[in-house]
C-alpha cells in the first residue's frame, strides 16, 4: 500500500469553445445546488467561451452562472429558460482556461456545488467591473549572498521552472535558515521566463511583512490577496492579476485560487499550518490545491516548512516529492537550547492565585530583562481565565449553544464563548448555589497582567485575536520591531515565520494545552508549534534560550521538540499512525451531521450510516466506517453535532463510498450534512 499519497488529479476536462451557433449551454449557477443547468443560448450572440460570465434565470430569482459547454435540450424544448445577458465582453472569459479547470476539478475532489467553488475564487458578490490602473509603489531590494545550502534548492528549483514542467519540492529548512530567500529566488527565476508565481502564507497577520519584503524585491509586480483588505483593494489586487499587470500573487489560503496569467511557480510557507484548510462549507487544502493546480499547470511548487505535515513527509520519503533541505541557520547560528520544567507536585499554573511563571521562567526573563534584550511568552489560549468554577458546587461557566466552557475575560468582566461568541457578565457569585467562584487555568490576558505585575519597569504587549483586529496586529509587530516592547505575551499567532533579532528568551507557559484532545493529530500539531515558537528565539546575534512548563515532559513530542529533532519525532509518530492506520497510512473523509434537534441529527446520522454499510455491502473495496458518534464537541451554536469517519486506501475508493452517502442527504430532512474530505480536526 502508498503511503501518504499526494491527491489524486485527473488531467483537465476537455471541453473546447464552440465553434458554431448552440441551441442550449451547460451552466452552473452561483448557488448551493449541485449539477448542471440547460439554458437556451440566444442564435444572434457570438459563440459561448468555456468560463464565460453570464446572468440567468433560476426559479424566481435572477443569478449569476458560468458557461461550462454545450448543453441538452429539455425533454420539453418550448419550457427552456433563455440565457438573460452577458456579463463579460465574451472576448476572454473572466475566469482563465486554466483556473477555471482547477476550480472544476476541485469541486469534484471535494464533493462540492461547483457554483460555490466558483463563487469562492471571484473577488466580489456582483459582477467584476473593468479593471483600473493603481498607483503601486516600487520600495528596490538586492538579494543577499546565498549560502551554499541555499544554492543548491535553488539550482534544483530553477531547473524545474525553466523546463516548465510539474515538480513538488519539500524544503524542510529549520528555523532561520532562509527559506524565504529561496522563494525569492525562485520567483525571480519564474518572472526571468515570462511566467507568474503565488505565494501562500497561512495568517493574514505574516502578510504585511512578507509583502514589504517581496515588494522590495520585485515592486509593482506583487499583489496581496487576503479578507484584511478592504473591498476595493482587494478588487483592485485580483484585477492587476488577472491582467497580467501584477505577476505574483501574495495571500492566505484563498490565494491559491489567484486569477495570475502564465502560472510557472507556486509557493507554500509553512505548508503544515492548520490555517491552510478551511473548516466549513467548501473544506479544501490550500496546500492540497496548490500541489493539484501545479500540477495540472505542468510548474513546480514548493512546500517550504521547519515541522512539515507528517502527509507531505510521506510523500518525500516515497519519492513523490524531492526533497531539498536547510540544516543550519544563517551565518551558523545556534539553535536555542530548550530546558523542559515539569510542573508536577504544586498547582497548576493561573489556579487560583498561582503565578503562571514558575521560578526558572521568572529568573530568566529578569535576567533577559536586564541585559535589554526581549521576550516572547506563548500560552495558547486567550482571556483571563481558562473558566470559572465554583468551590462550592463544581459547576463551570458552560457556554449555553456549546459543549464548551466559557472563557473569563477582565476587559468589560465578562464570559465570553469563543465559538458561538456568546457573552454574559462575569457573576460575583455561582448562579447555581451561589458558593464562591474561583478561576480555572488562565488566559493571555491573565499572563500579561502578571508580567506588569511583577515587571512593573517591562514594557508589555499582547498578541492574541482579541488584540489583532484591523491594523493593530500589524503595529504590535512593528512595536516588538523596533524595540519598543521588551515582553509579547500571545497566543500561536506569535509563533509564525516572524524575525526578531533582539528575541532571545522564549518562554512557554503550559505546553499540554492541545496535547490530550481526542485528535490522532494532536502530538504533531504540539511538536509543530513548540518548535516554531522556540524558533523565535535567538535568531540575531545574541544567543536564544527557550524554557517549556509541562506536566508531561517525557512525552516524545516534548523530547523531540527539546532536541530540535523533527526526524525523530516522526518516525515514531509514523510508525503509530501505520499501526493505527491512520493518516498518511489511509485517507479519510469526515461526514458531519448537525441539526437543532437532537433526534433529527442522531436519525440523519443513522441514516448515512446504513447508506454506508449497503455501499460496503455493494463492493466498496477495503473502505471501511467508523461511526456514527457524538462529535467530541457534541453541542455547537445550538446544534446537535454527529460525525461519520470514513476510511479507505486511496482518494478514488474514499469518493466511491462518499458519493453513496451523498445521494440520501436530499431526503435527511432539516439537517446540515458537511462532507470534509482529507480533514485535518476531529473535533
Amino acid at each position: 500500500m502508498k503511503v501518504g499519497a499526494a491527491p489524486e488529479i485527473p488531467g483537465p476536462p476537455t471541453a473546447s469553445p464552440a465553434t458554431e451557433p448552440l441551441a442550449f449551454v451547460s451552466v452552473a449557477v452561483l448557488a448551493p445546488v449541485r449539477g448542471a443547468f440547460s439554458y437556451r443560448w440566444p442564435a444572434d450572440w457570438p459563440a459561448p467561451l468555456r468560463g464565460q460570465q453570464i446572468e440567468v434565470p433560476f426559479g424566481k430569482r435572477t443569478l449569476r452562472g458560468f458557461v461550462l459547454g454545450p448543453g441538452a435540450a429539455p425533454p420539453v424544448a418550448d419550457q427552456a429558460r433563455t440565457v438573460l445577458r452577458l456579463l463579460d465582453d465574451g472576448s476572454a472569459p473572466l475566469l482563465p482556461r486554466e483556473l477555471f479547470d482547477f476550480l472544476a476539478w476541485t469541486a469534484d475532489y471535494y464533493l462540492h456545488p461547483l457554483g460555490e467553488v466558483l463563487k469562492t475564487a471571484l473577488p466580489t458578490e456582483g459582477p467584476v467591473p473593468k479593471a483600473r490602473r493603481p498607483r503601486v509603489a516600487a520600495r528596490s531590494d538586492s538579494p543577499p549572498q546565498s549560502t551554499a545550502e541555499q544554492a543548491r534548492a535553488g539550482v534544483a528549483i530553477a531547473a524545474a521552472i525553466a523546463a516548465g514542467t510539474f515538480a513538488p519540492f519539500l524544503l524542510h529548512g529549520i528555523t532561520g535558515s532562509g527559506k524565504t530567500e529561496v522563494y525569492l529566488a525562485a520567483i525571480a527565476q519564474a518572472l526571468a521566463c515570462g511566467r507568474s508565481a503565488i505565494v501562500l502564507v497561512p495568517e493574514i497577520g505574516l502578510t504585511p511583512q512578507m509583502l514589504a519584503r517581496f515588494t522590495a524585491r520585485f515592486g509593482a509586480e506583487v499583489a496581496a490577496l487576503h479578507s484584511g483588505l478592504a473591498r476595493g483593494e482587494r478588487l483592485r489586487a485580483w484585477q492587476r492579476l488577472r491582467s497580467g499587470e501584477a505577476r505574483v500573487a501574495l495571500g492566505v489560503r484563498a490565494g491559491v485560487f489567484a486569477p495570475v496569467r502564465d502560472l510557472g511557480l507556486l509557493i507554500v510557507d509553512e505548508e503544515h499550518d492548520s490555517s491552510f484548510k478551511q473548516e466549513d462549507r467548501l473544506c479544501y487544502n490550500a496546500r492540497d490545491m496548490a500541489v493539484a493546480r501545479a500540477k495540472l499547470c505542468g510548474c513546480p511548487v514548493v512546500l517550504g516548512s521547519a515541522t512539515p505535515s507528517l502527509e507531505t513527509l510521506a510523500n518525500a520519503e516515497a519519492g513523490r516529492y524531492q526533497k531539498l533541505s536547510l540544516k543550519n541557520r544563517i551565518d551558523a547560528r545556534p539553535l536555542p537550547p530548550v530546558e523542559l520544567v515539569s510542573l508536577r507536585g504544586g498547582p497548576p499554573p493561573g489556579h487560583g492565585g498561582t503565578p503562571l511563571l514558575r521560578s526558572e521562567l521568572s529568573l530568566a526573563l529578569t535576567e533577559t530583562l536586564g541585559r535589554g534584550e526581549q521576550c516572547i511568552l506563548f500560552l495558547n489560549r486567550r482571556g483571563h481565565a481558562g473558566a470559572l468554577v465554583c468551590q462550592s458546587c463544581g459547576q463551570v461557566s458552560a457556554c449555553p449553544n456549546c459543549d464548551v466552557s466559557m472563557t473569563a475575560h477582565q476587559r468589560g468582566r465578562q464570559l465570553l464563548c469563543h465559538y458561538c461568541g456568546v457573552a454574559a457578565r462575569w457573576p460575583e457569585v455561582c448562579p447555581h448555589c451561589r458558593g464562591p467562584l474561583t478561576e480555572l487555568s488562565a488566559g493571555t490576558e491573565r499572563l500579561e497582567a502578571e508580567v506588569r505585575q511583577f515587571f512593573p519597569g517591562a514594557r508589555v504587549g499582547r498578541l492574541d485575536r482579541d488584540t489583532s483586529s484591523g491594523k493593530a496586529l500589524s503595529r504590535i509587530l512593528d512595536a516588538l520591531a523596533a524595540g519598543e516592547l521588551d515582553v509579547l505575551v500571545g497566543t500561536q499567532l506569535v509563533a509564525k515565520g516572524h524575525d526578531f533579532p533582539k528575541v532571545t528568551l522564549v518562554g512557554v507557559i503550559l505546553a499540554d494545552v492541545g496535547l490530550n484532545l481526542p485528535d490522532f493529530r494532536a502530538a504533531e500539531r504540539t511538536f509543530q508549534l513548540l518548535v516554531q515558537v522556540a524558533g523565535r528565539a535567538g535568531r540575531g546575534v545574541r544567543p536564544g534560550k527557550v524554557i517549556i512548563q509541562t506536566y508531561f515532559p517525557e512525552h516524545p513530542a516534548l523530547q523531540a521538540a527539546q532536541a530540535h529533532d523533527h526526524d525523530r519525532f516522526a518516525a515514531g509518530e509514523l510508525l503509530r499512525r501505520r499501526a493505527l492506520g491512520f493518516p498518511p497510512a489511509s485517507r479519510l473523509c469526515a461526514v458531519r451531521i448537525d441539526a437543532v434537534n437532537p433526534q433529527a441529527a442522531l436519525k440523519a446520522a443513522n441514516a448515512l450510516a446504513g447508506a454506508a454499510a449497503a455501499a460496503l455491502r455493494g463492493g466498496g473495496g477495503r473502505a471501511a466506517v467508523l461511526g456514527p458518534a457524538l462529535a467530541p464537541l457534541s453541542r455547537l451554536r445550538g446544534r446537535t453535532r454527529y460525525q461519520l469517519l470514513l476510511k479507505a486506501r486511496t482518494h478514488g475508493e474514499l469518493r466511491r463510498l462518499a458519493s453513496a452517502l451523498q445521494a440520501v442527504v436530499p431526503d435527511l430532512g432539516a439537517v446540515r450534512v458537511v462532507f470534509d474530505m482529507d480533514p485535518l480536526s476531529m473535533l
